[in-house]
């Protein structure tokens, strides 16, 4: 998507607001979209557009009516003030033809508080389409219209979903006490719809009525959510948070269990609460997870480390230096050796006070402490800018770790060529031989950070000497993203061709377009000080009918 900043200072507020249309526009496909990560993205890019209302106006009036939603929904978002004519506006799209477009203007008009609309989306209560009447519930809570908590009883027991989701909302933001036993019935019927057929949970209703419960502390739902947390999978997390929320310690003992469980984000979430609600009893099985941890773990490890240490628990020390010594990763080695000084001697000071990374060598084992001297005596050797051979031992998405004979080096993705790499793993495999030269000396995690791509000569140097914005080069295809295709124009250096620059196809652009496919392509922009290249793909003919 094309970054209106590149714009400022253009007098044309015409050009300003057709360029904002096309996003919305092409916002609004996404948003429809059967691809259910293409809509995530979407809906989150939406969120964060923070649009100019009033270049926002005309797509108000388009003549599609997702693109009409879309700008409301974006105009609620933005963090500028609301005008007069914006208003009229919104105000006016609550008779749109369409239900979805002026659900989008209400909930736009509660959101940004305008108190001038409070009639008009009161009337629309009693509308026949649920998705406005939902919209009206919650733009009325965020209004703080308190009347609405005497008909919430009502709508929480609809027969429609939507609006029973508006208003467990509206329950939480307006603190409607009386509303617990009806949030707790929608939760059960949540349940009830996992146990009838496993493949379809109303979660989003679920993870609403959660929310409420958790921002009145309802403490009766304390054993539903003990249930949900246990059994009910796609929802464990979000019931083990509102737990937290809930500071219910007396869930506790049931939760033990999940301490077995494999999913991650659960996983952090129950360590989390035993932690908040200093649950010491958990400590037992805190030390059992340390000893079946995987390196996967490593920031759920450090976080039990801390926890152990917080509470003292003494009986952790023998498993906290066996990672200490053998555990694969330098950084959680470095890690459990903090800790387990902290608890030889009894201090209660918590792990993240550590700034020196020094550990008391009087701690750990003699093989341990001699490997960590020979480590610092290693990264003594080396000296930023040093040119060094090293064997590639794990590879990430992001990065990849180097041996460097006897201490470990690492290499982010954006240091391991000029060219663009969305993933190290395509890069790299463990095995391979590398050079690389040091750019920085890691003291605390005794590793040295290093960059592949440096070791040969910067070929953004010949970008100005050969490239110049409207010249017509041909290139290679060498990435393609949702939102554009990366082209290798001279060797190390490639340039973005924004979605937006791309002649429509029916098809997506990982089907239009294939990896090393040569095109032609019109330079728009050279950005040196960004390492930024813009690319058109439209030929002259077609980039003036599109500047126009």
């Amino acid at each position: 998507m094309a970054d209106l900043d590149d714009y400022e200072g253009d007098p044309s507020r015409d050009r300003l607001s057709a360029l904002l249309t096309d996003q919305l526009e092409e916002l609004a496909r996404a948003i429809h979209s059967p691809d259910q990560l293409a809509r995530a993205r979407a809906a989150s890019r939406l969120v964060t557009l923070d649009v100019d209302p009033e270049l926002a106006l005309p797509a108000l009036h388009h003549r599609r009516a997702m693109v009409r939603e879309v700008a409301a929904e974006a105009i609620g978002y933005s963090s500028k003030q609301l005008s007069p004519t914006v208003i009229d506006a919104l105000l006016s799209a609550i008779d749109d033809p369409k239900p979805f477009v002026a659900a989008a203007a209400i909930r736009t008009l509660g959101r940004r508080q305008v108190a001038l609309a409070h009639a008009q989306i009161t009337a629309c209560l009693d509308d026949s389409e649920p998705p406005i009447v939902a919209a009206a519930i919650t733009a009325l809570a965020h209004l703080g219209d308190h009347t609405l908590t005497v008909t919430l009883p009502d709508f929480l027991n609809s027969q429609h979903l939507i609006i029973r989701i508006a208003a467990a909302e509206a329950a939480g933001i307006l603190r409607s006490v009386n509303a617990v036993p009806d949030l707790l019935r929608l939760l059960e019927d949540c349940i009830d719809a996992w146990h009838e057929r496993q493949q379809h949970i109303p979660s989003r209703a679920a993870s609403v009525a959660m929310q409420a419960l958790a921002r009145l502390q309802a403490r009766a739902a304390i054993p539903l959510l003990v249930e949900i947390a246990c059994y009910v999978v796609g929802l464990r997390t979000l019931a083990v948070r509102t737990l937290i929320q809930l500071q219910a310690i007396e869930a506790a003992p049931a939760l033990l269990p999940l301490l077995n469980e494999k999913g991650r984000h659960l996983l952090n979430e129950v360590i989390r609460f035993f932690h908040v609600t200093g649950y010491r009893a958990a400590a037992p099985e805190l030390r059992a997870f340390l000893e079946r941890a995987v390196v996967r773990h490593r920031p759920l490890i450090k976080k039990v480390l801390n926890i152990l240490v917080e509470w003292q628990d003494r009986e952790a020390l023998p498993i906290i230096i066996n990672l200490a010594t053998n555990d694969q990763s330098a950084e959680i080695r470095a890690y459990a050796a903090q800790c387990a000084a902290l608890l030889q001697t009894q201090s209660a000071s918590p792990v993240s006070s550590f700034n020196n990374g020094i550990v008391p060598e009087t701690v750990l084992s003699e093989t341990y402490n001699e490997r960590i001297r020979q480590r610092r005596q290693r990264l003594t050797g080396l000296t930023i800018g040093q040119i060094v051979n090293g064997t590639v031992l794990r590879v990430l998405r992001y990065g990849a770790v180097i041996e460097l004979g006897g201490i470990e080096g690492f290499v982010h993705v954006g240091e391991i060529d000029w060219r663009w790499i969305g993933d190290v793993r395509h890069a790299l495999h463990p095995g391979q031989e590398i050079q690389a030269v040091i750019t920085g000396i890691d003291e605390q995690r005794l590793r040295a950070n290093l960059s592949i791509r440096r070791v040969h000569p910067d070929p953004w140097l010949a970008v100005a000497q050969q490239l110049s914005a409207g010249m017509q080069v041909q290139g290679i295809v060498a990435g393609i993203t949702d939102f554009g295709i990366f082209i290798e124009l001279l060797p190390g250096v490639q340039g973005l061709a924004h979605i937006s620059q791309i002649p429509p196809d029916q098809q997506p652009l990982k089907q239009a377009f294939s990896l090393g496919r040569r095109v032609q392509t019109t330079i728009l922009s050279i950005d040196h000080k960004r390492r930024r290249i813009a690319l058109s793909l439209y030929t002259k003919l077609q980039q003036k009918t599109v500047q126009r």
